[in-house]
């Protein structure tokens, strides 16, 4: 539905050429001596290292300490996946879902359909393990301490792995994106445990390595499905192509992977610093592989230029406390994670991609956040800092307004990135903001991608987020788990900077008609809404608060609201006929649920107020969101 016709004809030739002339059905080595039949593979290694310097001394005693706890835990069998403890088995079982014991079924790749839940759920679970980050952690704890029973483990892990997915089978070899990312993580590993590596099995790795790429070439995501994967995909082609041995191979890869990455730089980052999927939790996933890959490479300013400006937002919407909203879709995808699970994801990719710039970098929170910088340069960067000016985004769509008390972001962007719009949600005219340095009004999250279609369906929704609806109707149309039909389109229509006001309308509702100003104005928040019915019967207005904030009526039109130090008032304005209701973990309507991180909902406040349109030509109504003075009790 969402592909050209250049695009249908692309997937069809690739289809026959893959009956045609599939890629050899072989093992790894003898991929290895097909492209390179005179070079030993331990010259090879020796490349490797020397094209990806690591400065394990340069890692401060503290993330040494947690790095080799992570790696202790994982020689028992214990990992954390998305956030839950699991068992691994040793070798770990690698088609299984740890957090449901069940797995794929063994079998050619293209006969499965990873978007399949009845077998073993939702193939992320199984995908993320396979991702190499076990195996990364491993080779860290052994740079860090010598200790060689990590190097062994990880080695036979990797070597198990390899045997047990060969190429074209089982659900390993379904996603290039997947692949990309083991280039990535195999590659360091094999860094930092090449003075273990028997020679006997470096052609193994090498060889795997070479099949990995070999399939990306031929299935870098196209048309409709170029998002963030197609750059992932050619940052692994750049990246390996640039690690390998010069030859007509290794040039074609780096030629294909750098070409796709200055292009799509100027595609998916905006003029502006926001990425064109509006989706904020994957600016540290794309960050990382441009990082990576242009560690090997001269950046060019084009690239380094949109980088910047993404640095730039993120230090401006990331509020005192680190948070970051989580505006479109988020699955706390990494790529080397050489940091350990102390790290804030934005300040460790960012810090380490604004010395590689070089910029200025966000704040770090722990000396953990400096754990990747210290890894790739051997020194921490410097402090850094967050951005505290009201701005506006005009290409992205958000403005960002700064007061000694509230930060907020509003949004009147697009859905999303191309046809699909893939990672986007519905929160046209949403707002997210923070008090005190303290998230208040959050966007809701992700939760799930094919795991759970109906929570997947109404995290993206329009009722899961700061906005309004009519008649209980999504602003744009889900017509699947990435995919979208008719969208609403959105545009600031006001930006008074000087005033801290800012006002925006969207067609979402046409003939209807919806507008909302935001404003600060000293210790106040005010969201002012205009409807212009034409056929819309009733409105809602939806208030999700953060899970740390107790919420609760004051009498008519007024609510307090408190952590328990401090206190705001929200009082609702110009609206007489309504229903009000408090949501908290409500699993019939789906309120009052908030997903701090992929996988994972807690209960929160929602407060929804519903009212019948009036006889009048136009409805307002005002949102007063007062901070009152900090308690000192707790």
């Amino acid at each position: 539905m969402a592909m050209s016709p250049a695009e249908i004809a692309l997937r069809a030739g690739r289809m026959l050429r893959e009956h045609i002339q599939p890629l050899p059905k072989e093992p790894p080595e003898q991929t290895w001596h097909r492209y390179y039949p005179s070079l030993a593979p331990t010259v090879a290694l020796n490349h490797f290292t020397e094209r990806l310097p690591l400065h394990p001394q340069a890692v401060s005693e503290s993330e040494r300490a947690r790095v080799q706890h992570e790696a202790e835990d994982l020689l028992h069998g214990e990992w954390r996946l998305f956030g839950y403890s699991v068992h691994l088995d040793d070798p770990p079982v690698w088609h299984r879902n740890y957090l449901l014991g069940k797995n794929w079924h063994e079998a050619p790749a293209k006969t499965l359909d990873y978007r399949r839940i009845d077998i073993a759920g939702g193939v992320k679970y199984v995908w993320e393990l396979s991702r190499g980050q076990p195996l990364l952690r491993l080779a860290t704890a052994y740079a860090l301490s010598g200790d060689p029973q990590y190097a062994q483990t990880c080695l036979r892990w990797l070597s198990d792995w390899i045997i047990r997915n060969p190429r074209g089978w089982g659900i390993h070899w379904t996603s290039a994106l997947e692949h990309a990312i083991r280039i990535f993580a195999w590659a360091y590993t094999l860094c930092l445990v090449r003075n273990v590596v028997p020679e006997p099995e470096a052609a193994r790795y090498l060889g795997a390595l070479l099949q990995h790429a070999e399939f990306v070439e031929r299935h870098l995501s196209p048309g409709s499905s170029a998002n963030n994967h197609l750059i992932g995909e050619a940052a692994a082609l750049a990246f390996l192509g640039s690690l390998l041995p010069d030859s007509p191979l290794a040039r074609r890869w780096q030629q294909t992977g750098y070409r796709i990455l200055a292009r799509e730089a100027q595609r998916q980052f905006h003029p502006d610093g926001v990425n064109a999927e509006q989706a904020f939790g994957y600016l540290p996933f794309v960050w990382e592989f441009y990082l990576h890959a242009y560690r090997l490479q001269p950046m060019p300013s084009v690239v380094a230029a949109r980088l910047q400006r993404s640095l730039e937002f993120v230090r401006n919407v990331m509020d005192e406390s680190g948070y970051v909203p989580q505006v479109g879709d988020e699955d706390d995808g990494t790529v080397v994670p050489l940091w350990s699970a102390a790290a804030h994801r934005y300040s460790v990719v960012g810090r380490a991609l604004a010395q590689l710039i070089p910029c200025e970098p966000p704040p770090a929170f722990s000396d953990a956040d400096d754990a990747l910088a210290q890894w790739l340069m051997g020194i921490a960067p410097p402090v850094g800092t967050r951005l505290t000016a009201t701005r506006l985004y005009p290409d992205g769509g958000y403005a960002v307004l700064h007061s000694d008390r509230w930060q907020v972001l509003f949004d009147a962007g697009a859905l999303g990135l191309g046809s699909l719009a893939a990672h986007g949600h519905a929160d046209a005219l949403s707002l997210c903001a923070s008090l005190d340095g303290k998230p208040l009004l959050v966007d809701t999250g992700t939760f799930a991608y094919h795991e759970d279609p109906v929570w997947r369906n109404h995290f993206r929704s329009t009722p899961a987020h700061n906005t309004l609806t009519l008649d209980n109707h999504n602003q744009s149309e889900i017509q699947g788990p990435f995919l979208w039909g008719r969208r609403a389109r959105s545009e600031f229509t006001l930006a008074d900077l000087p005033h801290q006001r800012v006002k925006g309308c969207t067609d979402a509702y046409t003939p209807n008609r919806l507008c909302r100003q935001v404003e600060l104005s000293g210790a106040r928040l005010i969201v002012s809404d205009e409807v212009v019915p034409d056929g819309a019967n009733t409105a809602q207005w939806y208030w999700h608060f953060h899970p740390d904030w107790r919420v609760e009526p004051q009498g008519e039109r007024m609510w307090r609201i408190t952590d328990g130090r401090r206190r705001c008032t929200l009082r609702l304005l110009g609206l007489t006929g309504y229903t009000a209701q408090l949501f908290h973990g409500d699993e019939h309507t789906k309120l009052g649920w908030y997903s701090p991180r992929f996988g994972h909902k807690v209960p929160c406040t929602t407060l929804c107020v519903e009212t019948r349109m009036p006889n009048e030509p136009t409805l307002q109504v005002h949102w007063e969101f007062l901070a009152e003075q900090e308690s000192t009790q707790s």
